[in-house]
Formats: C-alpha cells, structure tokens, sequence
C-alpha cells in the first residue's frame, strides 16, 4: 500500500512538473497588430494536484484591471467577459491543463445561450518573453491573435 501512495504522489508531481514557470510581472507588450498597452502579473500556486494561474492585466490607458484564473484540473470552468471591440458579454465554458510546458485553454463562448464560437489558447514562455497564442473561431470567422510580453 505505500509502494501504491509513493507512485501515486510521484505521478502528481510529475504531472505539476509540466506546467511551465509563467510566475513575474510582463510589460511591453504586443499584438501582430499593435502594440499593447499595458501589464500582466501572473501569480502562480498548487491546489489539490494541479497549478492555479492568477492573471491579472493592468490598462494602462483607461487604470482598469482584468482578473482570470486558470485551473490546470482540466474540469470546464464558466466566466463572463466582454469582447471589448463588439462590446457584448459572453460567457465563456473552458477547459484548462498542462501540455509540453504550456497552459492549454480549450473552450466555446455562448451568447444569449447559442455557441457563438471555439477557441484554443496557449500560454508559454521561451526565455524572458511570455507568448499567448488563440487560435479559434466566432460567428463563423476565423481568429487567430499572438501576444508577446517581456519580463519586468
């Protein structure tokens, strides 16, 4: 029994093992498009055999911040949030985890209750840069934004 408890908390922490280090504080942004005009913080802890992401992102243009959360337990998690461009709320049904030392989001956004879009967004570091890469669809089009940031 505890050969069974040693292996079973040692495939935990392996599985935390590929999560990748995002903790830090990223300016100088930029999109393919413009550039970005604010800050992510990025807390990061474990809970119950998984890693939590707390992001918050400071605009720097209008001092408000945004809060998400990502839970790595791989479970759907629901948030609202507005489309700043089509100013509309939706909500958003999301799975995250870990893949080859990425945060990986899989998820549908629904208005009014119809599915209005998919999405997959990948999070990662390469050195001091931090990338977020969506790749997706909604109301039929395709989406694909990439957002770099350094390291303070």
């Amino acid at each position: 029994m505890k050969v069974f408890i040693v292996l079973l908390a040692a495939s935990f922490s392996i599985s935390a093992f590929a999560c990748p280090q995002l903790q830090g504080r990223y300016n100088k942004c930029h999109s393919e498009i413009r550039q970005v005009k604010g800050e992510y913080i990025i807390d990061q802890h474990q809970e119950n055999f998984y890693e939590v992401y707390d992001i918050q992102y400071i605009d720097d243009e209008t001092g408000e911040s945004r809060n998400d959360q990502l839970k790595t337990d791989n479970k759907i998690a629901s948030r609202k949030e507005t489309l700043p461009r089509m100013g509309v709320t939706v909500r958003i049904e999301a799975k995250t985890s870990c893949e080859n030392n990425a945060v990986v989001s899989v998820g549908d956004a629904y208005f009014f209750g119809a599915r209005v879009g998919s999405f997959t967004t990948r999070i990662f570091r390469e050195g001091k840069l931090l990338k977020s890469n969506l790749d997706g669809s909604y109301l039929g089009k395709e989406a694909h934004k990439r957002i770099v940031c350094e390291l303070e």
